[in-house]
């Protein structure tokens, strides 16, 4: 088959396998409340049609309720004028952070409104006030105004910035209601009354996780922000199909049903692109050609390290188990891959050197093997082996790792210190809801899956996490290279990369003399970025600690990682309780002095960073993970030892080292909620919050996205999911 008829069938199985939907759900479809009720087991769906009757009246009184609110609210509505004419009598007092290391952290740029309704429940707004950079505010209002017989209490009300929308082009803060204190009438006296400090829990970081995350108690009342309700209708609509399935394969497995084998779970999980191709073309998503296309082009988009002794000669590296808590279930072997140059632009693979244990009887951790494609069948059996190496790799290091727990490092800071700066209208957007998606991958991922189906436990994948963020910095970041004309995704990652930093560039430029003097937000929000990112990745090792193959293999990891993340070493970071800090800062000034050029180009530059990794980085891993993991024998994220004597060095239908039937359909279920995301894209701005300039800016260059394969309505406008 020649090489064009080959390229046209893999377009057209990308094309068949996209995702799409349409809604056909009746009446008594089973319904998800929200995404947080996803599990790895049985879901917390209403399946029921008594249940579901019963909760769609509830949903009706709710519905009934709110229009009876707003109605309420139309009729009292609450006006923007201040009440009172001598406004002389103040309320004041300082809002804190309320958390373990922040309790005398000043809020800064808070806003707070007194409020009361009088008889004829009319709203009258008596003082407004804007917290100042010690935290403190002086709230002004007419005292004999207030004590008027009408007014009965009095309500002294926190707002934090939530959203930013923008309408007709324009950005208008949208402000939530955060906290409500309520004032007796009685305590109203002349001149000041001071309500001390009002410590508030707002944003607070976790302590029992080692990368900077927030603490949310309960992610149905107690969260810092929540998913829009159409999100949440998406995520119902999309996966209750796909949730359907797994629980009937596990119910099916509970009563021990002979029906149930690894074949029926595949088939009734939809077709991905490995299958469909396999349909056309039989053998060919094993062979060498696709397994190097799909390190250039897939999900696991490798950074292509050059061999310094061998022109047009490459290397990716995947590291295993390491010294990172695992189980002895599965194989994690070190698989280092050894590619060449074609003279059409793509590579193939000439050698696979895998380090580890590759059966259950090994014990020892630095075992070598080199297989090169004369090595058959071994050469097969070692390419899948590296396969489900590096799709590991991909989802904790790059997927988790590197876009969701990196996003949310940006995110706390930002929702807790950018509220009057401009930035915050830039960057708030596409920081959403990532921190209530890593909420759910705790125990979704972290805990229910991945240790049940891979070699890492819930200790393991902690460690490593944290590892792998200390190599993620945005000073000096730049995207991979490419290394030849059909090295599409390097190019489309270049290709968004100055389309951001063009838009961010002029967003600043545009903004400069407001940001500039609301600077201080910036400094806070360097200051918490730094304090709470982790060490870098080795510089906490001890010499003398580690054997002579740990170190090898620990400098060996920071060569690559230092490459595949544009990390730079030896930048000067900071150094807090002994710890060298991976995230560079990015002022020292708080807005007192003159600010420097350098500072004011690192703003732009993290900027553009956090962009990048929050939407395009994210989706293109997110959107290709049902292309690699929707094929079980294909890429099963984790091999199972078995009981033989070669171990996972075994054809695929051996099935004693393929998932058992339980993770088999966990895996296509996780796959499918990975990859099947309808809600929250850059250009379709289905909330209204993306600046329309930068979805216009991209889709000027819509079909040269195309022509790469990336399709700009599909780029997600912050990592939900």
């Amino acid at each position: 088959m020649q090489s064009e008829e080959i390229k046209g069938i893999i377009r057209e199985c990308q094309h068949n396998t996209r995702i799409s939907y349409s809604k056909k759900g009746s009446f008594f479809t089973p319904r998800l409340k929200s995404i947080n009720h996803l599990e790895v087991g049985h879901s917390k769906i209403i399946s029921s049609p008594l249940t579901i009757f019963l909760e769609l009246l509830y949903l009706l009184k709710n519905k009934l309720r709110n229009a009876f609110q707003n109605l309420l609210n139309r009729l009292f509505s609450r006006p923007a004028k201040i009440y009172g004419s001598s406004i002389r009598d103040q309320i004041v007092g300082r809002l804190t952070f309320s958390g373990e290391d922040d309790k005398f952290l000043p809020l800064h740029h808070i806003t707070l409104e007194l409020w009361s309704r009088n008889l004829w429940l009319q709203w009258r707004k008596l003082g407004v006030a804007l917290s100042g950079k010690d935290g403190r505010f002086e709230l002004s209002y007419d005292l004999p105004f207030a004590l008027k017989r009408s007014f009965r209490n009095f309500r002294l009300e926190i707002y934090q910035v939530n959203h930013i929308f923008k309408r007709n082009d324009r950005p208008t803060d949208h402000t939530e209601l955060f906290k409500r204190i309520f004032i007796p009438k009685s305590r109203l006296v002349e001149g000041l009354l001071d309500l001390g400090d009002i410590p508030l829990f707002f944003w607070e970081y976790r302590h029992d996780f080692p990368t900077a995350r927030v603490v949310i108690k309960d992610h149905d009342k107690d969260a810092p922000q929540y998913y829009s309700q159409a999100r949440c209708d998406a995520a119902s609509e999309q996966f209750i199909p796909i949730e359907l399935t797994k629980v009937k394969h596990l119910l099916a497995y509970g009563l021990k049903s002979d029906s149930l084998t690894l074949r029926s779970i595949q088939e009734d999980y939809p077709v991905n692109l490995t299958r469909c191709i396999e349909s056309r073309i039989p053998g060919f998503t094993r062979g060498d050609e696709y397994f190097g296309h799909r390190l250039m082009n897939g999900m696991n988009r490798g950074a292509f390290l050059p061999d310094k002794d061998h022109p047009g000669h490459f290397q990716i590296k995947y590291f295993g188990a390491c010294q990172y808590d695992i189980n002895r279930i599965y194989a994690l072997p070190d698989a280092e891959i050894k590619l060449e140059l074609r003279e059409d632009g793509l590579v193939v693979p000439i050698e696979i050197q895998l380090t580890g244990p590759l059966n259950a009887f090994e014990t020892d951790p630095w075992v070598k093997r080199s297989f090169t494609p004369d090595d058959l069948p071994n050469w097969t059996y070692a390419k899948r082996i590296a396969r489900v190496v590096g799709g590991l790799s991909t989802e904790v290091d790059e997927h988790f790792t590197g876009t969701h727990l990196n996003a949310e490092q940006f995110a706390i800071a930002a929702y807790r210190n950018l509220r009057i700066n401009p930035v915050a209208i830039l960057l708030l957007p596409f920081l959403k809801e990532v921190v209530l998606i890593n909420h759910s991958a705790d125990k979704l991922l972290l805990r229910d899956f991945l240790p049940s189906a891979t070699a890492l436990t819930e200790k393991g994948l902690k460690q490593r996490v944290c590892d792998l963020l200390g190599v993620q910095d945005w000073k000096d970041f730049h995207p991979m290279e490419p290394i030849s004309p059909a090295h599409d995704v390097a190019k489309s990652d270049h290709l968004f990369w100055n389309i951001t930093g063009q838009y961010v560039n002029d967003f600043i430029e545009t903004n400069e003399a407001e940001i500039r003097k609301q600077w201080f937000e910036v400094y806070r929000f360097s200051n918490d970025l730094v304090r709470n990112s982790v060490v870098v990745f080795g510089s906490g090792t001890k010499t003398g600690i580690l054997t002579e193959e740990e170190e090898l293999q620990l400098q060996n990891r920071m060569e690559y990682y230092f490459f595949k993340y544009s990390f730079n070493p030896s930048l000067k970071r900071e150094i807090i309780d002994g710890e060298l800090k991976a995230l560079s800062s990015i002022t020292k000034n708080d807005g007192t002095t003159a600010i420097l050029p350098e500072d004011f180009q690192n703003l732009k530059d993290i900027c553009q960073y956090i962009i990048f990794v929050a939407t395009y980085l994210h989706t293109w891993i997110n959107e290709h993970q049902y292309d690699e993991f929707g094929e079980l024998l294909y890429n099963c994220v984790g091999l199972r030892f078995g009981n033989g004597k070669d171990g996972v060095m075994a054809p695929e239908n051996d099935l004693q080292i393929a998932p058992d039937l339980t993770r088999a359909t966990q895996t296509l279920w996780f796959a499918n909620l990975l990859s099947r995301t309808e809600y929250g894209f850059i250009t379709r701005n289905e909330e209204g919050d993306v600046d329309p300039v930068f979805s216009k800016m991209l889709l000027d260059k819509k079909e040269e996205f195309l022509h790469l394969g990336v399709d700009v309505h599909n780029i997600e406008s912050r990592t939900n999911i």
